[in-house]
């Protein structure tokens, strides 16, 4: 089987990010066939990925530094935190890949003119990891017990009371992060916010208006330093929850904050055999789980809670009672619990934790994570045609009638090769009416291969 090819002019853009102490996103280089630096022809390589396991990922691109004819060396002009902008295309309405400058290298081989320079990074959401509040006790300039104080009076309205929504939380604790950094800068990297704000659009945060069914804390600070998305994912913890960023179809980015989508499954891109280059698909047991629990602590579905009335009660209560179970699968592997632990706290007498939904919690995890040993995980290598749509990270693709969640894209070109993107999956399998199924004949797929 012939795979296609072809020949990409992609293009990277640099932006300077702050300039006399204030944010900024001034375009001060570009790399493409059309570039007017003296090297701005000479990009060899360009890599970038994104995984849901991975809250800000990576990427590098190197480029040729003609030493002859030089007179402003790149290398001179890149700093840490300059944003790059990756299209594939070369289309200036559509970017690939944002990410910020973290490495800056040079290289050459003896006998050549010729330098090679290496700039790396992080995607651009990796710059919420800065957004962070220090309240370690060690730090005299801040009172460690502010941060608790002033972000539960942000919730006292409902305080001890459900009924907030997910998105009401993300943005309040976004908001906030960005209002504390601000307000003392002697510790805090404030121009983190305003670097955001200037990327990252109005309604950038894509979060549903579900309500918690439970009282959320708000004391979580330990005097500590924590991170803004360090803080969400106290809230909204996996496996039930993701936490990652896209650029979306209008060339905006956006942060996805939302439950799992295990309970339908729908292909969002078909994989083309003849794009197909190389794939491996494993089954294993040597992550399983058997049993599944949510704990909600500070409130009456904590272990603590839990132990308490097992204690009471005596064998009648044991921890794996409380839990969804698998029998057939706690016959074959034995015991193998699975816990979710959210926060929460009964701050009033009147406080309420909704059973149901608690223990549809419960249902989900073992509806999503008690087939593991059945279900497809590995990697596919497709050429990359940069007009066309691609699958990306968060999305089901499907492959010869299967289909299988996308946790993490590479995409990769050397200069004169074809670009590629490597996606690493899991959970593959056949869904009807959102119903795992095992995959039989794999092998037997595309024969082409063989040709």
């Amino acid at each position: 089987m012939e795979v296609i090819s072809q020949a990409p002019q992609p293009t990277i853009k640099c932006y300077r990010s702050i300039i006399n102490g204030k944010a900024s996103n001034y375009r001060y280089m570009e790399f493409s066939p059309n570039s007017t630096y003296e090297s701005g022809r000479n990009l060899q390589s360009y890599n970038f990925e994104r995984s849901l396991e991975n809250f800000g990922g990576s990427f590098s691109f190197t480029i040729k530094e003609d030493t002859e004819k030089l007179n402003n060396p790149f290398m001179d002009q890149v700093q840490p935190l300059d944003v790059i902008v990756i299209s594939e295309s070369g289309s200036d309405l559509n970017s690939d890949f944002i990410g910020v400058v973290t490495t800056i290298s040079i290289g050459a081989i003896a006998g050549t003119l010729n330098k090679v320079v290496t700039i790396s990074g992080k995607s651009i959401e990796w710059l919420f990891n800065y957004l962070n509040i220090n309240a370690d006790i060690k730090v005299a300039i801040f009172d460690n017990s502010t941060a608790s104080k002033a972000f539960k009076t942000d919730f006292e309205k409902n305080n001890g009371k459900t009924g907030y929504s997910i998105r009401n939380i993300i943005t309040t604790s976004i908001d906030y992060f960005k209002k504390e950094t601000a307000k003392f800068k002697e510790i805090s990297n404030y121009l983190i916010g305003d670097i955001i704000d200037l990327w990252f659009k109005d309604g950038y945060i894509i979060a549903p208006d579900d309500t918690f069914p439970y009282p959320i804390s708000s004391n979580l600070f330990d005097g500590d330093k924590i991170t803004v998305i360090e803080f969400i994912k106290k809230i909204l913890p996996p496996p039930i929850y993701e936490i990652y960023s896209i650029i979306d179809a209008f060339n905006n980015l956006k942060l996805i904050f939302r439950k799992a989508p295990f309970d339908n499954p729908v292909s969002s891109y078909a994989i083309n055999p003849t794009h197909l280059t190389d794939y491996t698909l494993t089954r294993s047991c040597e992550e399983v789980y058997t049993a599944f629990m949510t704990y909600i602590e500070g409130t009456e579905l904590s272990p603590d809670f839990y132990m308490n009335k097992a204690a009471a009660q005596g064998d009648k209560l044991r921890g794996y009672d409380f839990a969804k179970s698998n029998l057939e699968k706690v016959k074959q592997y034995g015991y193998q619990l699975l816990t979710c632990t959210f926060v929460g706290y009964n701050a009033t007498p009147d406080a309420k934790t909704d059973k149901d939904k608690i223990e549809q919690m419960n249902k989900d995890l073992e509806k999503w994570f008690s087939n593991l040993d059945e279900m497809y995980s590995g990697d596919i290598t497709i050429t990359n045609i940069v007009n066309e749509t691609k699958a990306k990270i968060g999305d089901w693709l499907s492959l010869a009638g299967a289909l299988y969640y996308v946790v993490s894209e590479k995409h990769s070109w050397n200069y004169g090769d074809n670009p590629m993107i490597n996606y690493q999956v899991i959970r593959g399998g056949k869904y009807t009416d959102g119903n795992f199924q095992p995959i039989t004949k794999l092998s037997t797929i595309y024969k082409e291969f063989d040709q």
